[in-house]
């Protein structure tokens, strides 16, 4: 049942739209759920966009989301924005022809290792290391988000192994991303230097993530980067002030469901996290 106060919070507060939260987008999806889960058919994508156009959805850059939220008034239309995380090489090749297909601005947050070749993409190390057993991968990886510390590192104990910065061959390029940019239908952000879950790091550690990964797309892409995804969703009151001071707008996380009007903090933006069935 719905709370009195989240009653009088929704009224006060209406759903303007969504952001979808979205990784990979691959032809065949990983075996194993954890990996499988962060990947979406070309198929599925081009589907709920027209499933959503039919229901009377208009899709729009992100900047004009945050505008709607913090404006005066609610939108005629229920406004939805698409973005992805991380950077994989399949945004641009089985994402970008859908998505100017049917004419959608959308966001991509890049980790900048991924694009430099120095990504630990641990996640899909684990998996190609599991052969296959999904009992082994997780609960390697449920040992792994328990750390409270660099995954990656844990990963890599846990595992006796060494990163493997050759899947990195699987990232986006500078230049796919700039062609995109240029083109005029994406909104680059930041999803940190490394990956790192922002909210364990020490605060001086925390910043510098912030600080050299939206210096290193400004200065790959000519543009302003005004955006911030956060890596895993994790997120604390300290790394939300962090974000503002490294000279961001906004940030997201990977849940929460719908954007509202009258957004309380620009720096905890909820997104829809798009999971195929």
């Amino acid at each position: 049942m719905i709370s009195l106060r989240r009653k009088t919070y929704n009224l006060f507060h209406p759903k303007i739209g969504e952001i979808w939260c979205l990784h990979r987008v691959l032809p065949e999806r990983s075996a194993l759920a954890g990996n499988r889960e962060l990947e979406i058919t070309p198929d599925y994508l081009e589907s709920m966009i027209e499933r959503k156009r039919r229901q009377g959805f208009e899709f729009v850059d992100l900047d004009t989301i945050v505008a709607a939220a913090n404006g005066s008034e609610t939108p005629e239309k229920q406004l939805v924005n698409i973005s992805f995380d991380d950077g994989f090489e399949d945004v641009y090749t089985n994402a970008y022809p859908v998505l100017k297909r049917h004419h959608i601005p959308f966001t991509l947050y890049v980790t900048t290792d991924m694009p430099d070749g120095k990504a630990d993409l641990w996640w899909l190390q684990l998996e190609r290391m599991a052969g296959g057993d999904a009992e082994w991968f997780n609960r390697v990886s449920q040992q792994v988000y328990v750390s409270q510390g660099d995954f990656g590192l844990a990963m890599h104990t846990l595992t006796s192994s060494q990163a493997d910065h050759s899947l990195c061959r699987q990232s986006l390029t500078w230049d796919q991303i700039h062609s995109m940019v240029s083109e005029g239908w994406c909104t680059v952000g930041s999803h940190g230097v490394s990956h790192t879950a922002l909210s364990l790091l020490p605060e001086k550690l925390a910043l510098r993530e912030l600080i050299a990964s939206k210096h290193r797309l400004e200065a790959m892409l000519g543009v302003e980067v005004r955006h911030f995804s956060y890596p895993h969703s994790f997120y604390s009151k300290a790394s939300n002030q962090l974000v503002f001071r490294a000279g961001y707008h906004t940030a997201v996380i990977a849940y929460g469901g719908s954007v509202r009007r009258r957004t309380r903090n620009a720096a905890f933006l909820s997104r829809k996290n798009i999971i195929q069935p």
